[in-house]
């Protein structure tokens, strides 16, 4: 057993060193099996999740929710910290001092006398101290080579195309993003109807339509990884309602009751809508 009384902090200091204190005495012998197991990548798979989550409070609003999800993507951070800090990777402070130099590097138009008159040239400044002062470019036979491979393939296509606009490869408007999915709609039709043709590709195809969507959600301003979470999300609330009703009134979810679960998936849709109103 660990001797240690929880005491409510008043300060930003004292809340994030009590924090540490905790995740330090989980991490030792004396602490907890699970927490000493766990290890950077773990973690970090941790901290995804709880960002999801804290993304969920946001979307509903939620600021009890949000300050809790906020606290415990803090704990894994500060959990990642410390496990880096007892391998003699780097300390907590060494991290903390190098995040704290690079902002100051980066915002020349903030703490130093460089002048900028919208976010776009922020965004310009910024990358050229990238590149050109700490000298993150890319190798010579790889456009791409600082786009993390561990990316998802949803999050991989919106940073390619990320990428790939920095240096003005992109569509002037809206419209020709939209005539792009459209194209790549018809092309995995045009697929699906030769599937004998050896010539055509449908999963080639499919993976080009997906490629068009993330980028027509990019190009509008969303995130495409947020917007397809929400659809996720969305589509469990329905279905569990649905099955709700379902249960309900003893109709079975299977093929044979179709008809019955259409019509129950409209009353859910008719019922969110009159909840929004």
């Amino acid at each position: 057993m660990i001797d240690f009384t929880f005491e409510k902090k008043a300060s930003l200091q004292d809340a994030l060193m009590q924090l540490h204190t905790i995740v330090t005495l989980l991490r030792s012998k004396n602490g907890c099996p699970w927490d000493r197991e766990q290890t950077s990548k773990s973690v970090a798979e941790n901290l995804l999740d709880e960002t999801y989550e804290y993304i969920d409070e946001v979307i509903k609003h939620d600021q009890y929710g949000q300050r809790e999800e906020l606290g415990d993507v803090l704990l894994n951070t500060m959990m990642l910290l410390e496990i880096h800090e007892e391998q003699d990777g780097f300390s907590v402070v060494e991290s903390l001092n190098d995040v704290c130099e690079k902002l100051i590097r980066r915002h020349p138009h903030v703490f130093s006398t460089a002048e900028v008159s919208s976010s776009g040239e922020v965004i310009d400044l910024w990358n050229t101290i990238k590149t050109k002062v700490e000298g993150k470019q890319n190798t010579d036979d790889d456009f791409f080579s600082r786009v993390p491979t561990s990316l998802p393939p949803l999050e991989m296509a919106n940073e390619i195309q990320k990428k790939i606009r920095k240096v003005g490869f992109d569509w002037p408007n809206v419209d020709g993003v939209v005539e792009k999915v459209e194209e790549e709609l018809s092309e995995v039709l045009q697929a699906k109807d030769h599937q004998s043709d050896e010539t055509e590709d449908l999963e080639m195809e499919l993976g080009d339509l997906l490629f068009a969507v993330v980028n027509l959600t990019r190009f509008l301003g969303y995130n495409p990884s947020v917007a397809l979470h929400r659809s996720n999300q969305k589509m469990r609330n329905r279905f569990n309602a649905l099955y709700q009703i379902a249960k309900q009134k003893d109709i079975s979810l299977n093929k044979e009751h179709l008809e019955e679960m259409d019509q129950l998936w409209q009353e859910v849709k008719s019922e969110e809508t009159r909840s929004k109103e």
